[in-house]
């Protein structure tokens, strides 16, 4: 395993001409199949391809021994390898990492050529007035992109390789032509999700999003009962409201998420919301991180202290352990962090959170994947898009670094200056800079931005405190 984690080595390796060669070729479309080597590797190892293109094949079978000897040395089934290869998503996702290797070399933690997410604020319209509202949903004042500029952020964000879009808001459906937009972003290739506060999705809506394509909808729920829910949410009624548009997005079989963000007022409900998702045959549980800006800066004193976090995340980590019924998610980095710190010396697998991602069972061999994969991923992994066009590095974090409208995403995404001080985890501050697990973590920067008007400094909401000073 130090083998594979050995940065030095890595680095040594891909810049040698032949290898940069080689990395280069397997994105290459073949002028006899149109389809890439490294396409072809994936699908073989997948058990799916049935090419005849002998020059792809035999590009492949380099490729391939090379997956296996990492899935080797990770104690990973190939089986499981499989099943993710067989996705058409994941191989967006590994193409953008394996130019991520061309471009930026092998760092820890991981830089990607494309983002695997962009998640697009597509309106500020919207029928509720939470009082958590990041992007101060209501207000009007601010020229939205129209329906063709819409697109062609679509056709910027296909064309550049990235993986996944997500429509929130304010309130997405809101805006009339977001079924028009959707469908393009599902038509151009892309795994295509919607965040919404659920008051819309009527059986007809939810329908409607099954038919266009929609991956996954992700629908937040601020308590187990109206009483938290609606005083959060502004608007009675808004709970059962919200309940039915789970209910009616499971009855259509549609990837459903229910996700709650963490705060005083609601801490000793999460638990009685995770089980209500279980009841409802809900597939995903996220719990987001509360970050004091937008409309969420007039109640900071409901973010809760570090403590109150640490126990949550425990509680997601117990629940992870004992194998829950559906998968569960946290923005909160700190989770890794908790798993690693909780891992019994003598267990030889453990799960463990990535990057926001979904929680993974692995071998202890496959710890330092961790370190490369974890953490904190705005400008790094995904960025934000307003409903102006502006490039943010994360949704909770209102730095401009672009507009659409004049510039390309691809271009944003490589030479933004805050892009690159967030990949380089040696430029974080404080105890986070300090921190033995500042690659698996990171801590939050929209929460260092938001208490101390600075990315790179730490996020308050850690509990571990590193010296005297801190």
């Amino acid at each position: 395993m130090n083998l594979l984690a050995n940065q030095k080595l890595w680095n040594a390796v891909l810049k040698t001409p032949p290898v940069k060669w080689m990395l280069r070729t397997t994105l290459k479309t073949c002028p006899e199949c149109n389809r890439t080597p490294l396409e072809t590797a994936l699908d073989n190892y997948a058990g799916t391809n049935h090419s005849s293109c002998s020059s792809c094949n035999l590009y492949a079978k380099i490729i391939n021994f090379w997956i296996g000897f990492i899935q080797t040395a990770l104690a990973v089934e190939k089986s499981r390898v499989s099943k993710l290869f067989a996705d058409s998503y994941t191989k967006r996702a590994i193409k953008s990492i394996v130019l991520g290797f061309a471009d930026f070399g092998f760092n820890r933690p991981l830089q990607i050529h494309a983002p695997l997410l962009v998640v697009w604020n597509f309106t500020h319209k919207c029928n509720l007035s939470c009082k958590h509202c990041y992007s101060d949903a209501g207000n009007l004042s601010k020229m939205e992109l129209s329906t063709k500029e819409a697109m062609n952020v679509v056709d910027q964000i296909a064309d550049f390789g990235v993986t996944s879009l997500a429509f929130s808001g304010g309130e997405p459906l809101m805006r009339k032509d977001f079924f028009e937009v959707a469908a393009h972003a599902v038509d151009s290739g892309l795994y295509v999700s919607l965040a919404t506060n659920g008051t819309l999705l009527n059986p007809e809506t939810v329908r409607k999003l099954k038919e266009i394509g929609i991956n996954y909808v992700e629908v937040s729920l601020d308590g187990s009962d109206s009483k938290t829910h609606d005083l959060f949410r502004g608007k009675t009624g808004a709970f059962s409201q919200a309940l039915q548009g789970l209910r009616n997005c499971v009855n259509e079989d549609l990837c459903t998420c229910l996700a709650v963000t963490a705060t005083k007022n609601n801490l000793t409900e999460i638990p009685s919301v995770l089980a209500l998702a279980e009841d409802m045959g809900i597939k995903r549980f996220t719990l987001f991180n509360f970050v004091p800006t937008g409309r969420g800066r007039d109640i900071i004193a409901l973010d809760p202290s570090p403590q109150e976090r640490e126990d949550v995340l425990n509680f997601l980590r117990r629940k992870l352990v004992e194998g829950p019924k559906l998968a569960i998610l946290t923005t909160a980095p700190q989770l890794a962090r908790v798993a690693l710190q909780s891992q019994p010396p003598t267990q030889d697998d453990m799960m463990i959170p990535f990057a926001h991602m979904e929680a993974a069972k692995i071998s202890k061999r496959a710890k330092a994947l961790a370190d490369f994969i974890g953490g904190c991923g705005a400008g790094r992994f995904y960025c934000a898009i307003s409903p102006e066009g502006n490039v943010q590095p994360c949704v909770f974090l209102p730095i401009v670094v672009g507009n659409l409208k004049t510039e390309r995403l691809k271009d944003i995404w490589l030479n933004s200056p805050v892009f690159k001080a967030l990949r380089d985890r040696g430029n974080l501050k404080g105890r986070c800079g300090r921190c033995e697990f500042k690659f698996v973590c990171g801590g939050c920067r929209a929460r260092a931005y938001s208490y101390h008007n600075d990315y790179l400094m730490s996020d308050p909401g850690c509990i571990r405190k590193l010296s005297e000073g801190d």
